[in-house]
Order: structure tokens, then sequence, then C-alpha cells
């Protein structure tokens, strides 16, 4: 135990270290995350124009949603499927095997002060220059209650479904393609980018069997208070039920990839 806990403690120390070293990339993520921001408001805006509000979202409900999802998307961007795929293409994984600590636990760990790097350099910020520059539906004691731990199962299915994206390192000889329309599915099919609530009917009934709503949409609802009480509970509930499989998923996807992984050499 001691050992593992040593081993994790440098990780968390060079994956700090090595977060704050790119620096360049974190402005660069600050601005593309708000420029993103502004354009999406400013289409809600002519979208409200004529009228007060849509499925009982008026314009600071949805100015507020729309903040809280893209700020929680930034933290679902956790760089794991890229490095864990880099460390394949390597072979590194072979070394990584002799460690004393699994290695996708590694990859997990060293996404945590990234993680921490993004909250503080980029999510921080953006979120005290919205609140100046735009009105914002102030969250109840509730919804912030809820959020929390709702967010940090979400970043928890972030850093899961980006591991199984970089275990695709074994039967692909690029992630590029994965990852991109890994992003792509995640920003629409969260709810990052339009409420469930304003969705047709069955496409929401599909999306809300999905894992992606749990990562966007479950904690910004929660945050806002359009699901509380028993709602409330089941929601969270189904975080839970998701993270236990997306644990289960990377178990079995790490098992199967060592069947199929192969060492030349003498």
């Amino acid at each position: 135990m001691r050992v593992l806990a040593r081993g994790y403690g440098a990780l968390l120390g060079a994956g700090w270290r090595t977060a704050l070293t790119y620096r360049g990339a974190l402005l660069l993520t600050a601005l593309t995350t708000a420029f993103s921001l502004v354009i999406q408001l400013a289409v809600w805006q002519a979208v409200y124009a004529n009228q007060r509000e849509i499925a009982d979202y008026d314009v600071s409900t949805m100015t507020t949603y729309l903040l809280a999802g893209n700020l929680l998307a930034v933290l679902l961007s956790n760089r794991v499927d890229d490095t864990l795929a880099g460390d394949i293409y390597r072979g590194d994984h072979i070394t990584g095997m002799l460690r004393p600590i699994g290695f996708l636990g590694t990859h997990a760990a060293v996404a945590l002060p990234y993680l921490a790097v993004r909250l503080l350099l980029v999510v921080a910020p953006l979120l005290v220059c919205a609140a100046g520059a735009f009105t914002l539906a102030a969250p109840g004691l509730a919804g912030l209650a809820w959020f929390v731990p709702a967010a940090l199962l979400a970043t928890t299915l972030g850093i899961l479904l980006n591991l199984l994206v970089g275990l695709v390192g074994f039967v692909t000889t690029s992630t590029w393609g994965v990852r991109y329309l890994k992003g792509t599915v995640v920003a629409f099919c969260s709810g990052q980018l339009v409420p469930l609530e304003l969705m047709p009917d069955a496409t929401r009934r599909v999306l809300e069997c999905l894992p992606f709503t749990a990562m966007v949409a479950t904690p910004v609802r929660l945050l806002i208070g359009r699901l509380e009480g028993t709602a409330a509970w089941q929601a969270v509930g189904v975080q839970l039920l998701w993270t236990a499989l997306g644990l289960l998923a990377c178990g079995a996807a790490w098992r199967a990839a060592l069947r199929r992984g192969e060492v030349n050499g003498g």
C-alpha cells in the first residue's frame, strides 16, 4: 500500500508539472471555449428576442445552462485518450505493465492534476468573466450541493470514456478519427449544446438511455434545479451505474488488449 501511495504521489506531481508546462495550450483552450460560448449565447439571444421562455427556460436560465455545460465540457477533455494511445504506439505499455501500479490507473492518475490545472486556470477565470458579462440564474444551495458530486462523477465518466478510446490504439494505427468522433458525439448527445428538454421526445428518450447525458446534462440540470428530490437521486444513481459499467468496460477492454498484443525482438 505504501509503495502504491508513493507511486501515485509521484505521478500526481509529475502530472502537475507537465500540465503547467503547456500554458499556451491552456490559453488556447480558454480562448476557444470563450469564443464558442459567445457564439452560442448570441444565437440564443436572437431566439429569445420575441419570446420570454422556451420549454420553461428563460434567457438567464438558458445562459446559465450553456455556461455550465461548456465549462464542464472543458474538464471532460483530459488527454487520457491521446497519451494512452501514444504509449501503446511506442510500446511503452510493456514497461508500464512492470510497474507496481496499474497501467490504466497510471493514466487516470496523471489526468487528475491536468484537470485541476484546467479548473484553476481555464474554468474559474471564464466563470468569473461570464458572471460579470451576462445575466445568470443564481443556483440554489440544493442545486450546488447536487452539482458537486454529479460533476465529479461526470469527470470520472470522461476519464473512463477516454481510457476506452485510448485502448483503440491496439486495433488501429491512429486514434485521431475516433477521438474526433467521440468529441462530436459527446458534445451533441450529452446536452452540452442544446438542453434535452428542447429535443424531440423520441430523440430525448434515446439520449437519456445513453451514458453521455450523465456527463453534462445531469449535473447541469441538477445545478439549475430542473431535477429535484427523487428525480435528483435517480439521476445521480444513473451516474453511479454508468461509472460502474465504465470501470468494468475498461477492465474488460484492457484484458482483451493484452491478449491481442504482440512483442517482437530477441
